[in-house]
């Protein structure tokens, strides 16, 4: 490797005079290329803004999952979501001679769940009073449709996501005999006929809960509302069952979840509009992140644009921003996903393109070299963003969000350090070729 010690002078006077009274960045001259007069360059000091906005609303009825609990968090308060769901049948035959034995709501688990699943957790179960019919055919994060404030029953259950297939909730008879009457006799055999009896279900969590947040299939393999019956012969009665369940291929949403995140009192409670973010300078020099209920993080580099104040024709090789959780944030309850969605958002933080490489999307990956000293960092890839970037004429206002993936069928929460942390904060580190001095 060969040293140019002019070439190093010059870039440090540069360097310490321009980027925002940060420190003399750390450079590296690298080696010629093909004999040429590339120079390479690596800058690790540009200045990285963190700040945290709220969606105003995250389409929750195109989801596959019916997301059910309610949890207190330390940094996003109380933490709820309920389902909304409306119940049809394909099949509308039940035997003349049956009789109705019992009626159970059957939710198959999903896998996943948040927070505390080892506590006795309560669901209750409501009658709709609306249909399950949205504007403009989606359904938001904020929907809510009128329900009976008297459940039709309440269960007491151990959450078991992962040792079992389902939660089955008991319904109580007079709920379901007279639909069962009507489809037994031909009078209902439509979905618009159901409708008519029964608009559909909600089920939520009580307003007292602190426990997990659990993921339920829409199914109608897993999760339907179960008519059982038996039919009396002269030696033995046979059994049969009747479904109804949420239909997916009707081509609108019959289900969506209302997924709520009640701030009060905490550095949250001011992003009340998606137009406002809150600096990390503000907010103890963390950023933040929840899906569901629709934080996510902004990120900037303002200081990117004077590295064209190097003498010479440059190029991005590589640029890599670093962003680590504070290990204190996350625990087995509470964990952290190994990948995020990256984007580009305007200056009304309004999601406008996906960010793409030479590999296709980019994603925020989890460097896992360090897992187990507990030392994990988000990494992503930004090389042809920040070439992007530096090309933009006029320049944009634009800016990068960074939220988990499935972000609009979990509650996953992620603490961002930003600055002024003794072991890390955020950081952008790039490998810059100059040539045509």
């Amino acid at each position: 490797m060969r040293f140019c010690f002019g070439l190093f002078c010059f870039l440090a006077l540069i360097f310490s005079c321009s980027f925002e009274d940060r420190e003399v960045p750390t450079l590296e001259v690298g080696q010629d290329f093909t004999n040429s007069n590339v120079r390479v360059v690596t800058i690790d000091t540009f200045r990285v803004k963190l700040t945290t906005f709220k969606f105003d609303s995250i389409n929750t009825s195109s989801s596959d999952r019916l997301l059910v609990g309610k949890y207190q968090d330390a940094i996003f308060g109380t933490v709820s979501s309920e389902s909304y769901f409306e119940l049809s049948s394909i099949d509308y035959t039940i035997p003349q001679d049956a009789v109705l034995d019992s009626i159970a709501l059957i939710l198959g688990y999903d896998g996943y769940f948040y927070n505390d699943t080892t506590q006795l957790t309560q669901i209750d179960v409501h009658r709709l009073l609306e249909d399950v019919k949205p504007e403009d055919n989606v359904f938001f994060n904020t929907s809510r449709l009128q329900y009976d404030s008297i459940p039709l029953v309440s269960r007491l259950y151990l959450p078991e996501p992962l040792g079992k297939d389902s939660l089955h909730i008991q319904i109580p008879l007079s709920f379901g005999q007279e639909l069962f009457d009507l489809i037994q006799e031909n009078d209902v055999n439509s979905d618009l006929e159901v409708r008519s009896k029964l608009q559909g279900l909600i089920i939520r969590p009580p307003s007292n809960e602190d426990s997990a947040v659990l993921g339920f299939s829409r199914n109608p393999a897993n999760t339907h509302l179960r008519f059982f019956y038996s039919i009396p012969e002269e030696f033995e009665e046979s059994e049969g069952e009747f479904d109804l369940f949420i239909n997916q291929n009707t081509g609108l949403p019959r289900a969506f979840n209302r997924i709520q995140s009640d701030v009060s009192n905490t550095v949250l409670d001011t992003l009340t509009d998606q137009e406002i973010n809150l600096s990390s300078q503000e907010s103890n020099n963390l950023s933040y992140i929840q899906s569901g209920a629709a934080y996510a993080t902004r990120v900037e580099f303002p200081s990117l644009k004077k590295i064209g104040q190097i003498q010479g024709t440059g190029t991005v090789l590589t640029a890599v921003l670093e962003i680590k959780p504070p290990p204190a944030s996350y625990n087995d309850y509470l964990p952290i996903r190994d990948s995020l969605n990256v984007q580009i958002v305007n200056q009304n933080n309004v999601i406008t393109e996906t960010v793409l490489d030479g590999n296709g999307t980019v994603y925020g990956l989890i460097n896992k070299e360090n897992v187990e000293f507990n030392e994990l960092l988000y990494q992503v890839q930004l090389a042809t963003y920040i070439d992007q970037e530096l090309a933009q004429i006029p320049e944009i206002e634009d800016a990068l969000v960074i939220y988990p993936r499935n972000y609009n069928e979990t509650v996953d929460r992620i603490v961002l350090q930003a600055s002024a942390h003794t072991d890390f904060e955020a950081k952008l580190t790039l490998t810059y070729a100059i040539y045509d001095e």
